[in-house]
């Protein structure tokens, strides 16, 4: 379990990224979908790391 937590803060990094180099691209849609799958990866991973998904 402790994998997967790690696997999702990698691929919010990830996401980061891609939307940082998007931004300096000029591409708004793409910054805006990158950024909000980052949120949301976040979310999922640090909810997951305290246990809000259970056991």
């Amino acid at each position: 379990m402790h994998f997967m937590i790690l696997v999702l803060f990698l691929v919010a990094g990830m996401l980061v990224g891609g939307a940082w180099s998007a931004y300096q691209q000029g591409s708004k849609a793409m910054t805006v979908v990158a950024s909000l799958l980052a949120a949301i990866t976040v979310v999922a991973a640090i909810s997951w790391m305290v246990g809000a998904f259970g056991k």
